[in-house]
Parts: structure tokens; C-alpha cells; sequence
């Protein structure tokens, strides 16, 4: 009830199956062989807009989901898909079949398995515009977010990400000045200053 609270007060509405991840959560706390992870779908149909999340599961090499919905195709997935790209794609034909084109998946971390952690849910680790991705782009980030599940906990993630974000910025900053980046043979490496 409380985590029902802290997202409805963090701007994240709890009528779109939030209900049914925190009961999927408290349900799968003891299976700490399940890596879980918020997965939610920003969708648009007739000029409207929807919001859905599950409870994305990840075990001995399968992706599957966890959740509620009116439609049955949207809700539970099999713990069958090899990868993650393949769920997502499953979810984004089940929404085609109710007519609905996803417009954004967003992807949270892995959630901590102590249900008396106070360990905030990041719900948006990674934000998937679908019709600015080509299918090569949107595999692609598939592919990097489920390598890091598979054998990283939250906390590593979010440190990996932070640090492939400063030094984008870093390498940003050091474009103009005396460092340089050169390649050689498909090798990249830095001149640095004498």
C-alpha cells in the first residue's frame, strides 16, 4: 500500500496494473532466482493515450510477464521467449491485435528481492521511442539491457549507466580541446596532452 502511495505521489498512476506488479512483487519475493523488472507500455489508439506496466520476469535464459489486464494477450506471458527483443515484440503484435500502436517501452531495474528493503523502484532505466528505432536499433537495446540483467544486480546497473553517461560527457567536452580520438585499424584511442 505504501509503494501504491509513493508512486501515485511520484506522478505514476496506479489504475493502469501497478496493483497487480506490487502483488506480482510481493508474490515472486522469495523466488530470488527470478530477476524482476517494471516493464511499461505507453500506447495510442483513436488520438488517445494509455498506459500499461507488468511485471517483466527473467529465469534460466527466459524472459516472460507478470500483470493485469481487460485483454488476456496483454497481461501474462509465458516464460518461453529466449530473449527479451522476442517479449517485446510478442507484447507489441498482442497490442496490434487490439488494435493499439505502442508508442514507448520503458524498461526499470531490477527489483530487490527483501520485501522490509527501502530501496526506491527505479521504474525508467531505459526509455524505447519504437517509432524512432529501426528494428536493428530496437534489438539492439534489447540486447545491452538484458546482458546487464543477466549478471548484474540493480545497483550495478545504475552505476554502468551513470558511468557510460559521463564519459559521453566527458568525451563531448574533450572533443574541442587538445585530447583528440584517432583510429587506427577500427581501433579507437585517445592522444592525450605531453
Amino acid at each position: 500500500f505504501f509503494t501504491i502511495l509513493h508512486l501515485e505521489s511520484s506522478g505514476i498512476n496506479a489504475e493502469y496494473g501497478l496493483e497487480a506488479v506490487v502483488l506480482a512483487l510481493y508474490l515472486t519475493t522469495d523466488l530470488v532466482a527470478i530477476q524482476r523488472f517494471p516493464l511499461a507500455f505507453k500506447t495510442s489508439f483513436e488520438n488517445n493515450t494509455y498506459k500499461h506496466i507488468v511485471l517483466g520476469i527473467y529465469y534460466n535464459g527466459k524472459f516472460g510477464a507478470l500483470g493485469l489486464s481487460r485483454r488476456d494477450t496483454l497481461m501474462y506471458k509465458d516464460l518461453k521467449h529466449d530473449t527479451l527483443y522476442e517479449l517485446l515484440k510478442d507484447f507489441i503484435r498482442s497490442y496490434k491485435q487490439c488494435y493499439h500502436t505502442v508508442d514507448r517501452i520503458k524498461l526499470g531495474l531490477p527489483v530487490n528481492h527483501d520485501s522490509q528493503s527501502m530501496e526506491v523502484i527505479m521504474w525508467k532505466y531505459s526509455s524505447m521511442r519504437c517509432s524512432k528505432l529501426s528494428s536493428k536499433q530496437f534489438r539492439s537495446k534489447c540486447d545491452t539491457y538484458s546482458k546487464q540483467l543477466r549478471g548484474q544486480t540493480a545497483h550495478q546497473m545504475k552505476y554502468c549507466k551513470e558511468q557510460l553517461a559521463v564519459s559521453d560527457v566527458s568525451d563531448r567536452s574533450s572533443a574541442g580541446s587538445s585530447r583528440s580520438m584517432s583510429s587506427k585499424n577500427g581501433n579507437v584511442t585517445r592522444n592525450e596532452p605531453a
